[in-house]
């Protein structure tokens, strides 16, 4: 089960690199600096995700829950 999960995590995590990425290299608008930091902020992305979405959803759930 374990195994399943990491192996979820990793292809979201691959996937979603891979279409930040081709969403980057279009911007052609961009100047190098900003095309840095633009990789930058994707790899960052890809690190933490699979600790802000379960965060968020937890906290999705407490706000519907509490909700009437």
């Amino acid at each position: 089960m374990k195994l399943l999960l990491v192996s979820l995590y990793v292809l979201v995590a691959l996937y979603l690199s891979a279409a930040w990425l081709r969403f980057l290299k279009k911007g052609a608008g961009l100047s190098p600096q900003q095309k840095v930091l633009s990789f930058l902020t994707v790899g960052i992305a890809t690190v933490f995700w699979p600790l802000v979405l379960p965060i968020a959803y937890v906290k999705l759930l407490d706000t519907t829950v509490s909700q009437p």
